[in-house]
């Protein structure tokens, strides 16, 4: 297996462990200690703790409100220490999310995240998500 694919596996394994078995334990199995998180708002993005941080609060209110969401990668490109991912996720609205009640709609969402490897961890993190297109789903 190459760098490259290693480090996709990297990714595939994150999502399968963490994401879709909900293992927040995990986190520091997959990512560096001195990580970087792009996605995450504000300027206290680096480390595993900030990074719990986001996670308990995205596992707190994504996964609360759509608990059956399934994750599922589409395609992946690597180039060198940098992988990009593009990911779909559905799931049953069955539970607040952003003041939106349940609605009991299957959801179908989008995200495309970029990561850098180093020494098989992810080092640092962006991602894209249709949140405007997630929301739209939910309206009445």
């Amino acid at each position: 297996m190459n760098e490259s694919d290693k480090n996709k596996q990297i990714i595939q394994n994150f999502i399968q462990v963490v994401w879709n078995g909900r293992d927040l334990s995990a986190l520091k199995d997959f990512w560096a200690e001195d990580c970087v998180n792009h996605a995450m708002l504000g300027t206290d993005n680096r480390g595993l703790n900030a990074l719990r941080i986001y996670h308990d609060s995205f596992f707190d209110d994504f996964f609360s409100a759509f608990p059956d969401i399934e994750i599922e990668i589409v395609q992946q490109v690597a180039e060198g220490d940098r992988i990009a991912t593009y990911i779909t996720s559905q799931g049953t609205h069955s539970g607040t999310f952003y003041g939106a009640p349940p609605t009991g709609k299957t959801i179908s969402t989008s995200v495309i995240r970029i990561d850098r490897v180093r020494d098989g961890k992810i080092a640092e993190h962006w991602s894209v998500s249709d949140a405007a297109g997630l929301m739209q789903q939910l309206q009445s």
